[in-house]
Parts: C-alpha cells; structure tokens; sequence
C-alpha cells in the first residue's frame, strides 16, 4: 500500500517536471521570438538600404537628367542665336551684294559665304543657299524675258527707220541724178546722204546686237568697194586715208559676207578716228590665209586691261541687253565679235603698231573671196522691204587699176541701191522678231527708250568710246 508521504513526492515529482518543461519551453519560445525579432530588423534593415538605393538612384538620373536638359537648352540657345544672326547676314550682307551683282551689275562686288561656323553643313546653309538661288534664277528670268521683249523692239524699230532712210537714200540719188556736179545743192545732198548713211550704220550696229542681221545683202564687191564703203559711214571720213593697191583692192568678196564686213571695218575705222586726231591708215594684203584689211591709228594705244576687255568682247557673240546697258558708242567691239562669228571671218586688234597706236587687222579667209559679178548685176540689195522702183542702174565697176570713186568734197562715191525681195542670208535672229506685231514693237521702243535714258544718265560725263 502507498503511504501518502509516496504519493506526495511522486505528485511533487511530476510538478517538478511538468514546471521544469514549462520553463523549457518558455525559453525555447523566447529564443524564437528573439530569433523573429532579429530576423524582423534585418528585413528592416535590408527594405531601408534598398530604399535610400533606389533614392539615390532616383536623385542621380533626375540629376543628370536636368543637366543633360540644361546643356540641350543651351545648345539650342546657342543655335537661335547663330541661325538669327545667320539670317540677319543674309539679309542685311549676302542678299543686297547679290542684287548688287545680278540686277545692279556692280563691279568688283562679292557675294559673302555663311558667317557662322555652327550651321556649316546643317539644313541652316542648306535653306539659305537655296534662297540666294532662287533669288539669282529670279533675276536671270527677268533680265532675259525683258531682254528679248526689248531686242524684238530694237530690230522693229530697225527695220522700220532702216526702210524709210534706204527710200531716203534713193531719192538722193534721183535728185544727185538730176542736177550737175559742183553745185551747192549737190553738195548739200552729199552731205545729206553722208549723215543717212552713218543713221543707217548706227541702226545695223543695233540690228547686230539684238540678235538680227545687218540687213543688206550685197553681190560680190571688191575690197575697194568694201574700204569705201566702210570709210563712207565715218564721222571724220576725210581723216582715213586708203592705199590703194589694184592688185588687192580689185580682189572680190562673196556678197553673202560683204555687208558684214563693211558694218565692222566701219566699226574699226569709227573707233581709229575717235582715238587718234591724226590720219588712219587703212591698206590691203593679200596673203596665204585670205586677204587681210589693216586699219592702223597714231593714238595712244590700248593699255593692258582694255586689250583684254576688247579681245573678250571680239571672242564672243554678245547681244543686247538692255537691262544693264552700257554707252551704245562702246559696242564697237562686242558689234565684231558677233558678225565675226556668225561669219567666218577675224578681227585682231593685238598687233604691235609702229605709231604707238591700236593695229587692226581684218582678215577675210580664202574661202569667203568670191569671183566677180556677172556686168550688170546690181551690187548692193538693201532691206528686203517693198519699195518704190530704182530711180537708176547700178553702174558697172570701175577698172582695174582705176583709183577710188569720191565725191567733189572727198567722200566716197556710194552707188545707187536697188530694192529687192532677197531674204536674208545670215544667221537668223530670234524667233520672236517674226511675230512682233505693231503694239508688241511699240512697246519695246518705249522699254528701250527708258533704257537708253538710264543708260546716257549714268554715263553722261563719260566721252570715250569702245577701246
């Protein structure tokens, strides 16, 4: 039997165990919780140092983000400010210089180039450059559309006063025809077809230069006749002393070419006369190329920038233009170089002179000498514009050997002209002189007109002719 005092120690016993796991696990449940709480702060921990990361971050991109913003506002600061002052040099710099150029015609201008360096090879330079383009093509359109108008009214006007101071011409003939030589009034009708004969001259010129041709077809003449001719429409023709040689004087020209021919060796003469107060000699040479024509003057000669101005403008066919129109008495040469061109034959005015002056020489190629008319062939044919019968026939040509036909006063003998329906045998000139109609041609006299007035205002204290 169990004593009470067993039952007591067993009881204590097992409180003492039961207190005993009771107290274990208490500790084993704070050592979790500690384990927890420890665990708990270093997630904390953790969360937060990820945080400030991802701050840091955050405040550095924004950072750097603001600064790539800042560089970018002032680079496009930077770029307003040379894309308005670009602009501002376009305007105030390249574009007034361009007119200067294109529509002014002012010498020694330069057009400038960009002047910031930011937009070279950007759209900037791109843009603007088409602008000075257009601007250009502009001025070209315009220059060329009035030139053509204003050229299609030179060669009307032309053709009109050329007919009316031809019929004039053939009056004067009649009348000389009339009345016997010696008298004052032969003399007074030389002298009046001496001053028809330089209009004539004066209008060819500008036929020449608007694109057209002189306007007489000739039969074959001699060089005599063409040296005649030609000192015939001289100012100061009592100043041009021919040599006359029959061996080359007698020598002929194809008639397609002679009126081209006399138009420039007038042009030469005009030009010795105007430069040189002395006596022009003018002589004949036939020599293996041709036969060449030397119109040599005692002036002062041509310095170094105007030979070359001169050979330029004999090189070449310049036209008319009547938007930049210089002194008409300077067209001289620019006369020649077209005629030269359009007809085979040379002009050199670069030989040495012995007299200091300007040697010009005129060759006419082997291939443009002609045989001589068939007797009673007319020599010259005027304008191929109707007229009035011939008030007499051509005489036949003189001798061989003879000296040159003048008039008592010296001048040279013009031969009476017969009009025929000939068309032109030269080069054609532009299409628009064929449809001109009498408000079109009035309308080009008055853009000529204008020009003209411009043209002598600008240079009216100017003298000099083309040299």
């Amino acid at each position: 039997m169990i004593n009470a005092n067993v039952l007591f120690e067993m009881a204590l016993g097992g409180g003492l165990v039961a207190a005993s796991g009771a107290l274990v696990a208490q500790a084993r449940g704070k050592q979790a919780a500690l384990r927890a709480r420890q665990a708990a702060e270093a997630e904390v921990s953790r969360v937060r140092a990820a945080a400030e990361l991802s701050v840091r971050q955050v405040r550095q991109a924004a950072a750097e983000e603001a600064e790539a913003l800042r560089r970018q506002a002032a680079t496009d600061r930077e770029w307003r400010q040379a894309a308005l002052a670009e602009t501002q040099h376009l305007v105030e710099r390249r574009l007034p210089r361009l007119v200067d150029v294109e529509a002014r015609r002012h010498p020694g201008v330069e057009v400038p180039g960009p002047s910031q360096a930011l937009l070279r090879g950007s759209p900037w330079e791109d843009l603007h450059q088409a602008a000075l383009d257009l601007v250009r093509e502009a001025v070209e359109t315009t220059r060329a559309s009035v030139g053509r108008s204003a050229r299609a009214g030179v060669r009307g006007v032309a053709d009109e006063a050329q007919t009316f101071l031809t019929k004039l011409q053939m009056k004067i003939d009649e009348e000389l025809g009339k009345h016997p030589h010696a008298t004052a009034y032969h003399q007074s009708l030389i002298e009046i077809d001496h001053f028809a004969t330089r209009s004539l001259h004066t209008l060819q010129r500008l036929r020449v230069l608007a694109g057209s041709w002189p306007g007489t077809q000739r039969a074959n003449a001699s060089i005599r006749e063409i040296v005649e001719s030609a000192r015939g429409r001289v100012g100061p023709y009592e100043r041009v002393e021919y040599t006359y040689r029959p061996d080359v004087g007698e020598l002929f020209v194809e008639g397609r070419v002679v009126e081209p021919i006399v138009v420039a060796l007038a042009e030469l003469m005009i030009n010795a006369t105007m430069y040189s107060s002395d006596t022009v000699s003018v002589y004949a040479q036939q020599v293996p190329a041709g036969c060449r024509i030397v119109v040599e003057d005692t002036g002062l000669g041509m310095n170094a920038f105007q030979l070359a101005d001169a050979e330029r403008l004999l090189s070449s066919r310049t036209l008319l233009d009547v938007t930049a129109l210089e002194d008409e008495r300077k067209l001289g040469f620019a006369v020649i170089g077209r005629l030269t061109h359009d007809y085979g034959f040379r002009v050199d005015v670069g030989a040495p002179s012995a007299s200091g002056g300007v040697k010009a020489v005129l060759l006419v190629p082997t291939a443009l000498m002609g045989e001589a008319p068939e007797r009673g062939e007319a020599s010259p044919v005027p304008l191929e514009e109707p007229g009035p019968a011939p008030a007499a026939a051509a005489p036949a040509a003189p001798p061989a050997g003879a000296p040159p036909q003048t008039t008592v006063s010296g001048l040279p003998k013009r031969q009476p002209k017969q009009l025929m329906t000939l068309p032109p045998s030269g080069p054609s000139q532009e299409a628009v002189t064929d449809t001109a109609d009498a408000h079109d041609l009035a309308d080009g006299f008055e853009q000529i007109r204008r020009a003209l007035s411009t043209g002598y205002a600008q240079n009216d204290t100017d003298t000099g002719g083309f040299q």
